[in-house]
């Protein structure tokens, strides 16, 4: 079935991050579902457009797209678009209007990658907001994905928008922030596709923050039970209920990684060690593992079977529940 690849915002800031983003949907063994986030800072610039209704800030929002668009040949593609957010500058507020104002990141990105693979000769279709959703604005709830088929259809790159979808009175919602690989995990789900790539910069889910923690290195595996806990609890800025849809999908496994990374590979599986991943919290450290309730023992507060709370530095605790296990278990 057809593979599912979520390109970050993080790796959308140029005409030649565009390019290469589709030179790697290009790449893959069989044309991919390639669910797309807002080019990075995007959505904060156009929920503040929602906000003060400033010209000025339409007219830089506008202008990053179009210079995009246009060094990549593709400039009539994002008239349209551009044209519908200038107009919604004299839209009133509504309950919905954040939501509405926040999906042009994605759907300026989708437009401008669907119409790169297509310069590059590669057959793909333009799926905009094809979730139905709840009309929970801010924070919705996928209930269906419309036009399944059409999506899973072989031998055709499919470009979705991620982060948003359209209650059943066709309004545009969004799943929360963060929510594009909820959106990547939830398709793959309703389509029976056996592998969801989260492409990030990160080279995958690591052991802890590198930027406190020396020798922090990416896990190689990790269950999709250690994923949830890691999601809730702030984890590399994943949607808290991004692996939710997999619980039910035991045949579905998710790759964190980078384009050139091998990344970490999540499934319905046990791996070692007892513990893998370190994060801060006030005060002490939360730690994620198959066995981290045994650090009750040692006066860990359980905070769910597979996560505790400790009240110990992030580096102390990964120097001795995770460094221990790095040589053997994690090399690549």
């Amino acid at each position: 079935m057809k593979p599912v690849v979520k390109i970050g915002g993080s790796l959308l800031k140029s005409a030649e991050d565009f390019v290469r983003a589709a030179r790697f949907v290009v790449s893959q063994r069989e044309p991919p579902v390639v669910v797309v986030s807002a080019m990075k800072g995007v959505t904060d610039a156009l929920l503040e457009l929602e906000k003060s209704r400033s010209i000025s800030i339409y007219y830089e929002i506008a202008r990053r797209h179009a210079s995009v668009a246009e060094a990549l040949g593709v400039l009539e593609a994002t008239r349209a678009p551009l044209k519908e957010l200038k107009d919604a500058l004299k839209m009133p507020r509504e309950a919905w209007t954040r939501d509405y104002f926040a999906s042009f990141g994605e759907r300026l990105s989708a437009i401008i990658l669907h119409a790169v693979l297509r310069r590059l000769g590669t057959p793909a279709k333009l799926f905009t907001a094809p979730l139905l959703t709840d009309d929970n604005y801010g924070n919705a709830e996928p209930l269906a994905l419309e036009s399944a088929d059409e999506i899973a259809e072989p031998g055709t790159v499919a470009v979705v928008t991620g982060y948003i979808g359209r209650s059943k009175e066709g309004r545009f919602t969004t799943v929360g922030r963060g929510g594009s690989d909820y959106v990547a995990t939830f398709i793959g789900r309703e389509i029976g596709s056996r592998r969801v790539s989260l492409i990030t910069e990160a080279l995958g889910v690591m052991t802890a923050d590198p930027r406190e923690v020396e020798g922090a290195e990416p896990l190689p595996l990790l269950s999709i039970y250690e994923a949830l806990e890691a999601a809730k609890l702030g984890v590399k800025h994943f949607h808290p209920r991004t692996f939710v849809p997999l619980l039910d999908a035991a045949s579905t496994v998710v790759e964190v990684r980078s384009y050139e990374s091998r990344g970490t590979l999540i499934g319905h599986f046990y791996p070692p060690p007892p513990c893998k991943v370190v994060i801060r919290c006030e005060g002490g450290s939360y730690i994620i593992g198959l066995a981290a309730y045994e650090l009750t023992k040692l006066g860990g507060v359980l905070l769910s079977r597979y996560a505790v709370r400790l009240n110990m530095a992030p580096r102390d605790a990964h120097e001795l529940f995770i460094r221990p296990h790095l040589k053997t278990l994690f090399k690549r």
